[in-house]
């Protein structure tokens, strides 16, 4: 594993971000991003709720890049995920399977899913015709 880290969180929806997303936060440079000032930018784009290291492939596309973080998220109410708290897991678990283990990714889609229903008491997973199968 690396020094860099990676950040999973759900977006913060304010002035700048209208819509619900799973976010992904990148590590391009440790010094950057864990100052003061780099927390403080995390804290105010996402609500983290799981941190791990970098792979070494990570790091090696994150050492290219000239900014601080590099975000990746999953639309929580566009296509392919519609709402559904479990297709957006599972998508982002499908993501991260080439890089870290099964049990890794259990415990990220675990504390991401605590998170959004403790923010989201009501909420019921929508009926859909669609249904996606990545194994």
């Amino acid at each position: 594993m690396g020094n860099l880290k990676v950040y999973y969180g759900w977006s913060r929806i304010g002035n700048v971000r209208k819509k619900r997303a799973l976010s992904v936060m990148f590590e391009n440079d440790a010094q950057g991003c864990r100052s003061e000032r780099g927390q403080r930018c995390l804290r105010t784009m996402q609500d983290t709720v799981f941190e791990r290291y970098q792979t070494k492939d990570e790091e090696q596309d994150g050492k290219q890049q000239n900014r601080i973080f590099t975000e990746y998220s999953l639309f929580f109410d566009e296509k392919p995920i519609n709402g559904s708290l479990e297709r957006c897991l599972l998508v982002n678990s499908e993501a991260d399977k080439n890089h870290i283990s099964k049990t890794m990714r259990e415990s990220i889609s675990e504390a991401l899913r605590n998170a959004f229903m403790l923010n989201n008491p009501g909420y019921k997973e929508p009926r859909s015709q669609l249904e996606l199968n990545f194994e």
